[in-house]
C-alpha cells in the first residue's frame, strides 16, 4: 500500500473520531505483513500499584502474534490514549524487529481506554487512578505475566524487552526504561513528548514553518491575511452572518469569548494541525496552492472553501461551546466523545500541552487564547481543576520523569523536522551515546513506526534501518556487520560505545 492509501486510513479514522488535536486516535494500522492473526488476551493489573494495602485488580487488553517467537524474547507496541486494534501486531516497525530477531509481539492497551476500564464510568471521582505512573505500572505488571509460568509455560521467562510507542505512547516508552531499567532492555520512542508545558504556542509556529517550507510564504501570508480579514468581519452583524454561511458553522456563529474561540480552534488551527500533523508528501504544497489562488476569491473565501471541503469538518463546524460541554461531560465509557475526555482529563493534571495561538510566528493572531483552556479544564470536569493545579500536575510530571534533563539510556529516539509535537520531545542536542536521537528532515508526525518500505524518504528509510539495528543489537547482543554501511554517524557513535561498555 502506497503513502495515498495510509492517508486515506487517516481520513476514514479522522471521519470517525470528533476532532480535537490533543490527539484521541490510534495511529491508522500498517498494511498487514502477517499471516497469523493476532490473539486478544485480558490480564489483571492492579487497580494502584503504590498501595500496597489495596488489593483490587481490573482486566487489561492486549493483542498477541506468535508469528516468529522462536526464542524467549518480547517486543511490545505501546498504546497510547486510544482503543487498541489488531493491525499494529500484524505490521509495521515493531513487526519487523520481532521478525528479525525472533521474538512474541505484543500491543498493550492503556488504562481507561478502549476496553480496558478500571471503573463503572468516568465521573471526576472514577478517574483518580488516570495517571502515567499507573499506566507504566500496568505495563511493568503486563510484562512480569508474560514472563511469568501463567503464559505459555514460561516461555519467555528469560527474554529481554524492547518497547516500540509513538506519540504519547512513545513518551511511555522513555519513561518505562527511566522508572523500570531492570524490566526493559531498549525503547523506541517515535514523536514522543517528553516534556510537560502549560502553553504549547510552539506547536503552530512548527505548523507554520511546514506551510512555509512545503508550500510558500505566500501560503502563510494568505491565511494571516484571512485571519485579519476574519476578525473584522467578526465586528458587525452582517459579517457575523457571512462568516457563519462561508465557514458552514452548526448554528449561527455567537461572538462571546468562548464561543470565537471554539470556532477558531476546532473549525480552523486544528484545521491545519491535521493536515501538517499527518501529512504525506503533496498534501501540503496541494493545500497551499488552493489557498493562494486568486481565481478562487479573496484570502477568506479561499480558506473557507479549503476548511469546509476537510473531512474533518464534516457536516459542518460546531462553534457553540456549550455543545463541546455538553459532549465532553457525559461520563459514559461508550459516549462517543469518551476518549477526548479522558485525554483532556490526563492534559488538565499531567501535562498542558495547551496549542495556543500567543506566539507571534503564526498567522492565527490571536484566536485561541490559553484561558480557553483553562476554562475547558474547569467546565470538563470541576472548578477544581483550576490553573494551580494544571500547573503543579505538570510541575509534578517534569520532576518525576526529568523532562528533556536527563534522557535515560537504550533508548532511541526518532522526531519528524515538522512534527508540530517536537518541540516538547528531543533532538540532536538531547542525544547521548547510549541514547541517539534522529531527527529526519521535512517528515512529521509518528512516521518511523511504519514499516522500512513504506518510507516517503531516504532519510526516513535510513532512520529505521538505524532503529532496528540499534534495538537488534541490544536484544540480541550480535549486530548485523552486512549493514553497517546504512548507520548514520549518531548511530555508529552509539553502537561504538556500546560494544566498548561490553
Amino acid at each position: 500500500m502506497g503513502g495515498g492509501s495510509h492517508f486515506l486510513s487517516v481520513l476514514i479514522l479522522l471521519l470517525l473520531t470528533p476532532i480535537l488535536a490533543l490527539r484521541t486516535f490510534e495511529p491508522p494500522p500498517p498494511e498487514l505483513m502477517s499471516r497469523n492473526t493476532a490473539v486478544e488476551g485480558w490480564v489483571n493489573v492492579r487497580l494502584n500499584h503504590f498501595d500496597a494495602s489495596n488489593t483490587e485488580t481490573f482486566p487489561m487488553r492486549y493483542y498477541y502474534n506468535d508469528q516468529f517467537a522462536n526464542n524467549n524474547h518480547i517486543v511490545i507496541f505501546v498504546g497510547g490514549e486510544w482503543s487498541i486494534s489488531p493491525g499494529w501486531v500484524t505490521g509495521g516497525l515493531a513487526f519487523e524487529l520481532a521478525e528479525r530477531i525472533g521474538a512474541g509481539l505484543f500491543y498493550t492497551e492503556h488504562r481507561y481506554y478502549g476496553q480496558t476500564r478500571p471503573s463503572n464510568g468516568t465521573t471526576v471521582p472514577e478517574l483518580r487512578y488516570l495517571n502515567v505512573d499507573q499506566a507504566l505500572g500496568d505495563l511493568a505488571q503486563f510484562i512480569q505475566y508474560v514472563k511469568s509460568d501463567s503464559f505459555e509455560n514460561g516461555k519467555f521467562k528469560t527474554g529481554n524487552v524492547a518497547l516500540v510507542g509513538c506519540s504519547y505512547a512513545g513518551s511511555m516508552a522513555t519513561w518505562m526504561r527511566l522508572a523500570y531499567p531492570h524490566i526493559i532492555t531498549v525503547a523506541f520512542s517515535d514523536s514522543g513528548p517528553l516534556h510537560a508545558q502549560e502553553d504549547f504556542p510552539e506547536y503552530l509556529e512548527v505548523i507554520t514553518e511546514a506551510l512555509r517550507e512545503q508550500g510558500s510564504e505566500a501560503c502563510v501570508s494568505s491565511i494571516e491575511e484571512a485571519t485579519r480579514r476574519l476578525m473584522q468581519l467578526l465586528e458587525s452583524p452582517a459579517g457575523v452572518q457571512e462568516v457563519s454561511r462561508l465557514f458552514n458553522t452548526c448554528s449561527p456563529l455567537s461572538t462571546t469569548p468562548l464561543d470565537l474561540a471554539t470556532f477558531f480552534w476546532f473549525g480552523i488551527t486544528e484545521t491545519f494541525a491535521y493536515l501538517v500533523q499527518f501529512a504525506t508528501p503533496g498534501q501540503i504544497p496541494a493545500a497551499c496552492e488552493r489557498l493562494t489562488n486568486s481565481t478562487l476569491g479573496n484570502p477568506v473565501e479561499r480558506l473557507a472553501a479549503w476548511i469546509t471541503s476537510q473531512p474533518w469538518t464534516q457536516p459542518c463546524i460546531e462553534s457553540r461551546y456549550s455543545e463541546q460541554i455538553a459532549a465532553h461531560t457525559n461520563t459514559s465509557y461508550d459516549a462517543p466523545q469518551s476518549t477526548m475526555r479522558l485525554w483532556t482529563y490526563q492534559t488538565c493534571v499531567e501535562y498542558g500541552w495547551y496549542q495556543t495561538t500567543t506566539s507571534r510566528n503564526q498567522p492565527f493572531l490571536s484566536a485561541v487564547p490559553l484561558g480557553y483552556f483553562h476554562q475547558m479544564c474547569k467546565d470538563f470536569f470541576s472548578s477544581a481543576f483550576d490553573e494551580s493545579l494544571l500547573r503543579s500536575g505538570i510541575e509534578r510530571t517534569n520532576n518525576l520523569f526529568a523532562g528533556l534533563t536527563h534522557m535515560p539510556d537504550h533508548v532511541v529516539s526518532a522526531v519528524g523536522g515538522h512534527d508540530p509535537w517536537s518541540p516538547m520531545g528531543p533532538n540532536a542536542t538531547h542525544a547521548t551515546r547510549s541514547s541517539p536521537v534522529h531527527v529526519v528532515p521535512g517528515v512529521s508526525h509518528c512516521r518511523a513506526i511504519r514499516t522500512t518500505e513504506n518510507s516517503e524518504t531516504t532519510d526516513l528509510q535510513n532512520t529505521k534501518l538505524d532503529i532496528l539495528l540499534y534495538m537488534e543489537h541490544l536484544m540480541t547482543g550480535v549486530r548485523d556487520s552486512a549493514s553497517a554501511a546504512t548507520l548514520s554517524p549518531v548511530l555508529v557513535a552509539a553502537l561504538t560505545s556500546l560494544y566498548m561498555a561490553l
